[in-house]
């Protein structure tokens, strides 16, 4: 399996999305600029020029919409083809997550907690036919710290925002309140990962560890424990893998001792928990990592600007075959 490596941006990656259907690579950075790739042969198709860093994107499912959250201040509407910016809404700080909802109705939209202001998870109604006004519906009470990073439950009745506290709040969209908190991480939760489904989350935190949880009854499954901070997961749609990456951040790399094999892309298998191998590629923490809607490629998106694509090898799809339980047929 070679990568194919994507080299465009000098800042950091702050995030790397397939759109529906796997076709389109959209990749995130702190250089102000999206770029749109194939993921098929890594050929770059055009960039989008925001005003700031671009903490988040998002794509809608018929990949017509990019919307953008930056540093500006700004959440932008984009028409993917054309590269234009359709609209775009002011907030008093930088706006630091973005989501459509399913079915592309609505946006939620993050805003950061700093000079004197609350952070705060703002809603708006999307109108496919009238792209160029964005109506706010709500905003959510603040939690009173840092929203990383925040995302549409099942059916959009709840809204998941991982906190800097080490929390995991839900709020009811219905309701408009906080209705539960999971305090079960002790350091900053950098991100939310859901599987196909959204039948199960994932947690990633700063403490080094991830953890599963079934979104029914917020049973937490299983943990994943790697020993250094976790920015980033991807959850196979064919496999029972998860793959975890992260790292030592920028600023304490050079107060320990580190090798390349610190900033590796580790797989896991979801349900028995082992470690079932890594990939070394980039030689800094990795950012994000995404999976394609059909399981077969992946990105990753790194400290170092680098985005690497991976189309897995058939070998990967038989090497665990055996562990996979078929019930015998009954004639």
């Amino acid at each position: 399996m070679r990568p194919i490596s994507l080299r465009l941006h000098e800042r950091p990656i702050t995030q790397v999305l397939f759109n529906r259907e796997g076709d389109l690579l959209f990749v995130a950075a702190k250089d102000k600029l999206v770029s749109l790739w194939y993921t098929s042969n890594g050929e770059r198709i055009g960039s989008y020029q925001c005003g700031g860093v671009v903490y988040s994107i998002d794509v809608s499912q018929d990949s017509k919409y990019l919307i953008t959250a930056s540093a500006d201040a700004k959440g932008r509407v984009w028409d993917v083809q054309s590269g234009r910016q359709l609209d775009s809404t002011d907030f008093e700080v930088s706006a630091r997550s973005i989501e459509f909802s399913q079915g592309d109705k609505q946006i939620l939209v993050v805003t950061d907690q700093v000079m004197g202001c609350q952070a705060k998870i703002h809603v708006f109604d999307f109108d496919k036919d009238e792209v160029r006004k964005l109506n706010k519906s709500y905003t959510l009470p603040s939690p009173q710290c840092k929203i990383t990073q925040a995302t549409w439950g099942p059916l959009n009745k709840t809204i998941f925002a991982s906190c800097e506290d080490g929390a995991v709040r839900i709020y009811c969209t219905e309701k408009r309140e906080l209705i539960k908190t999971i305090l079960d991480h002790n350091k900053l939760v950098t991100r939310i990962e859901w599987t196909k489904h959204r039948i199960m989350f994932m947690t990633c935190s700063k403490d080094g560890t991830a953890k599963l949880y079934d979104t029914k009854t917020l049973k937490l499954l299983r943990t994943f424990d790697t020993g250094r901070p976790i920015n980033a997961a991807g959850i196979s749609p064919l496999k029972p893998h998860v793959i975890l990456g992260g790292g030592q951040s920028a600023e304490s790399v050079t107060t320990t001792k580190v090798d390349a094999s610190q900033f590796k892309v580790r797989f896991f298998h979801i349900v028995y928990g082992e470690e079932l191998g890594g990939l070394i590629g980039h030689i800094g923490p990795v950012h994000s990592i995404c999976f394609t809607p059909d399981g077969k490629t992946f990105a990753t998106g790194g400290e170092e600007g680098l985005v690497q694509v991976n189309h897995l090898d058939e070998s990967y799809f038989e090497f665990d075959d055996d562990l996979v339980y078929n019930p015998p047929v009954q004639h």
